[in-house]
């Protein structure tokens, strides 16, 4: 073996073993890990499922594949149970309070993984009372997300003022003693983007989804008035917790949340209005958002 193939043997032989060498790892931050987090969420109020079923609204969400919904106006006992069976959301919470003290108005919670820290809310405001929100905690890729689920009365789109609203409750008295930053809070909100209430949670670290999704809701309604048939525009709503950087990266309003056309059913009011509208599943629409952290 010549002198130059040795020093080029050697030289092989040093590069394998530098390049066997571990390498040293970034260093991240114990205190802040950097974590992605995504999750799919929904919020619809069903007029205490006079218009549509558990298994007719359950088959309704399933193309969207959700980790969340939270409904409002919701009966007692196994309605939302029933819903989760057609798309194998395991765990529900139900409120006790039912908005106003009327039949079967209660609000929930569905979700895919196990809900623990269970409680709920009650706020009485300007408008109808006792409203509340409820909420439970559960963990999306290992991290732990609050949710809220909440059905409260608005002031109307024509006031200034948040004062003596259940927003101003909720700004003053619960979002200060949130601690986790990641949290979300959503449903029937009775109020339209730009009213004093939702501006409020705004000036206190709230962000509403139309921001992100960049929809114009100035011509977009979520609720159509049952008497009149008048739509009452966007009402319904999903805020997040801008402490933590977020991005809402999909979502908007289920505009074909209808029963079958040739659906017939018996109903205790509202059918010749439920007949008229096309046969919805709800007087209001649901919508729904894809968020992540």
């Amino acid at each position: 073996m010549t002198k130059s193939t040795v020093l080029a043997t050697l030289t092989l032989v040093v590069i394998a073993i530098i390049s066997c060498k571990p390498k040293n790892k970034q260093k991240v931050d114990p205190k802040r890990p950097e974590a992605s987090v995504e999750i799919k969420l929904a919020a619809y109020n069903v007029l205490f499922g006079n218009w549509g079923t558990p298994k007719q609204i359950g088959k309704m969400f399933k193309p969207y594949n959700l980790d969340i919904i939270c409904f409002s106006e919701v009966p007692d006992g196994e309605w939302t149970a029933k819903v989760g069976k057609e798309l194998d959301m395991d765990y529900t919470y139900v409120g006790k309070i039912s908005s106003a003290n009327h039949k079967d108005k209660f609000k929930s919670i569905l979700s895919r993984t196990p809900l623990y820290n269970l409680h709920e809310i009650e706020i009485n405001a300007v408008g109808w009372a006792p409203a509340s929100m409820v909420g439970g905690e559960t963990k999306i890729q290992g991290e732990t997300v609050l949710v809220y689920s909440l059905h409260i009365p608005g002031r109307p789109s024509f006031s200034d003022t948040a004062n003596g609203s259940a927003s101003e409750f909720i700004a003053n008295q619960v979002l200060p003693e949130i601690k986790n930053e990641r949290f979300v809070i959503m449903g029937d909100f009775n109020n339209l983007i730009g009213d004093a209430p939702l501006n409020l949670l705004e000036q206190n670290g709230m962000q509403n989804i139309w921001n992100d999704l960049n929809i114009n809701v100035q011509h977009r309604s979520t609720h159509q008035h049952i008497e009149t048939g008048v739509e009452s525009g966007v009402i319904d709503h999903i805020y997040y917790n801008t402490k933590i950087k977020a991005k809402v990266y999909d979502g908007g309003i289920i505009m074909d949340a209808k029963n079958p056309k040739d659906e017939d059913k018996s109903m205790p009011r509202y059918k010749l209005e439920w007949e008229k509208y096309g046969k919805p599943l709800s007087d209001h629409r649901p919508i729904w958002a894809a968020i992540k952290w």
